[in-house]
């Protein structure tokens, strides 16, 4: 889903923008394989920096100059030279629906689509930019299965901005799930459920045959972990957020693993909440789950999940880490990082290898 045209090019920079942290990796393709460059990443620590902010906590735009310091101080500080770059969009400030349109030429969907859009879009339709793409055509059931997204216009020319001010070329926006996708599914995985924790809000995504069927976000994530911990045991919050990281749910630290429970089945509960739609809707199984984002990387987590699935309704989806960087190569010595920070970095590697998609 694209709002600006593609471009080949021998390198593929892509951006994630978040609401803690900017994440930034270049990749490159030599024959068939691809090759990481560089990477670089500015992680807010929440304890006294709440001045600086990447997105108003008012309307929700993204900080054009706190954002384009940032990035310039990644690119500066990693050598990064590519200069034509893909952003993702943050869940929270895109909208996207999916429904079904009958057989239609492609010019006829295309006016189709924007007439449905009046239907779920919440904005006038002057004030947003559109796109879609088909992820299914049934010709047996005599429809077409269709993906729309829309972006408030303002966000695009904040973007614009952004990457004018670092000295790049805006060539994409996408969303987080699209990206998401092409970092962490294989294209004859079977039906997959992507879980994204972040520290601001959770993305449920399901994808089939190598496309976006549904997404799902809400506003519980790693920052309710971490104030969770932080009231109940009477602690900083920077505190509770270095407990959080160093213990997890692991075994010797029950007490850690208690306190984040009530959160962490929230979560769980709308995930499953969302896979059981999509399995009752579409008939089919979902046979695995996929863990990403900032949280993911918590001790014990793949473990929590599992067992919290271990039910008659969900004991055949298999819990995994994500590792977007599975089929990227990359120097031994940084080996134990990427295991341990890999995770995080998977919006960015999938909109890195958005340049080279045919």
């Amino acid at each position: 889903m694209i709002f600006f045209g593609k471009r080949k090019n021998q390198f593929g920079l892509g951006i994630d923008v978040g609401t803690k942290g900017i994440k930034i990796v270049e990749v490159s393709k030599k024959k068939d394989k691809f090759f990481l460059e560089n990477y670089g990443e500015i992680n807010l620590d929440i304890a006294g920096k709440q001045f600086f902010r990447y997105f108003d906590k008012n309307t929700l735009n993204p900080s054009v100059d706190n954002i384009t310091r940032a990035i310039r101080a990644i690119l500066s500080e990693a050598e990064i030279e590519t200069d034509k770059v893909v952003f993702s969009l943050p869940d929270f400030a895109t909208f996207s629906i999916t429904f079904d349109l009958p057989p239609m030429t492609k010019k006829e969907i295309t006016n189709a689509v924007a007439f449905e859009a009046r239907k779920y879009i919440p904005l006038p339709l002057s004030e947003v930019v559109l796109d879609w793409q088909i992820i299914d055509s049934n010709t047996e059931e005599g429809k077409n299965n269709i993906l729309l997204m829309a972006i408030p216009k303002i966000l695009v020319e904040h973007y614009k901005k952004i990457a004018g001010n670092s000295g790049l070329e805006l060539i994409a926006l996408e969303a987080e799930a699209i990206a998401l996708k092409r970092a962490l599914v294989n294209p004859n995985d079977s039906v997959s459920c992507l879980v994204e924790i972040g520290f601001q809000s959770t993305n449920v995504i399901i994808v089939e045959n190598d496309a976006v069927k549904s997404t799902f976000s809400f506003d519980i994530a790693g920052k309710d972990l971490t104030l969770t911990l932080a009231e109940t045991l009477n602690m900083e919050i920077p505190k509770a957020e270095s407990l959080k990281i160093k213990n997890g749910l692991s075994l010797d630290n029950n007490e850690c693993a208690t306190i984040m429970a009530s959160i962490l089945s929230l979560i769980i509960e709308k995930t499953k909440r969302a896979i059981r739609e999509y399995q009752s809707k579409e008939n089919k199984k979902i046979e695995q789950l996929i863990l990403s984002g900032g949280t993911a990387k918590m001790i014990g987590i793949v473990k929590y999940f599992q067992d919290m699935f271990d039910d008659n309704e969900f004991s055949k989806i298999k819990i995994k880490l994500g590792n977007p960087f599975e089929n990227i190569s990359y120097p031994p010595s940084i080996e134990e990082k990427m295991k341990k920070s890999a995770s995080v970095f998977a919006i960015a590697l999938g909109e890195a290898l958005k340049k080279f998609e045919k």
